[in-house]
């Protein structure tokens, strides 16, 4: 059960039914079994009627927010159902369409960020490079963790980090 606060009551199968309570609104959510006062009392030993739950405000209250779950998740289920199998494939396919377009504009944008930093070294402004930096670690970490980094500077880096 998640975190709830349980009323005090004045007995301890009062505190019982209460558990059992939550319990049977779980799985008749889980189930998809219509909740409601009089069908929880009905599952729920002890309890008369639907009064048993709707007298008692904190009772009262947990029903309703487990009808209102029931209710939202009814309506995606609604609103999936509702979307043909063959609109949610062409959906799937465009997204994993996209995501090999992103995944080749990130190699396309590592491989050149590499040959920039590459070019910087061999004209002589790695000090630079390396000095911008100094103050932006975790930035320079990132880039070092996706492979952006070629590993002459990398070496060169941590030769600069042991010299101070």
């Amino acid at each position: 059960m998640r975190n709830v606060k349980f009323p005090e009551r004045r007995t301890r199968t009062a505190a019982q039914r209460d558990r059992e309570f939550l319990r049977v609104l779980d799985r008749m959510f889980q189930t998809n079994e219509t909740i409601t006062a009089r069908s929880v009392s009905r599952s729920v030993s002890g309890f008369s009627a639907a009064t048993s739950i709707t007298r008692d405000e904190w009772r009262s209250a947990q029903l309703a927010e487990w009808i209102k779950r029931q209710s939202h998740l009814r309506k995606i289920q609604e609103q999936a159902d509702k979307q043909s199998k063959p609109k949610m494939l062409a959906k799937l396919e465009q997204k994993e369409k996209r995501i090999q377009e992103l995944e080749q504009t990130v190699d396309i944008l590592l491989s050149s960020h590499r040959a920039m930093i590459h070019a910087v070294g061999e004209v002589g402004g790695m000090k630079a490079w390396l000095k911008f930096y100094e103050k932006h670690q975790a930035i320079q970490q990132k880039l070092s963790d996706i492979g952006a980094i070629p590993s002459s500077v990398i070496s060169i880096s941590s030769n600069n980090d042991k010299s101070r």
